[in-house]
């Protein structure tokens, strides 16, 4: 995974891991929305 064993210690490096899988998510979430149809039609 190219980090050290160490690397879950490290707080900075968990915060920024985790704040690119909650933008990837966030992006993945909204492309999805643009996509979808309304329930109405």
């Amino acid at each position: 995974d190219g980090y050290p064993d160490d690397a879950a210690d490290d707080p900075m490096l968990v915060f920024n891991l985790t704040d690119q899988v909650r933008e990837t998510i966030q992006q993945t979430l909204y492309k999805l929305l643009v996509q979808r149809r309304s329930v109405f039609l």
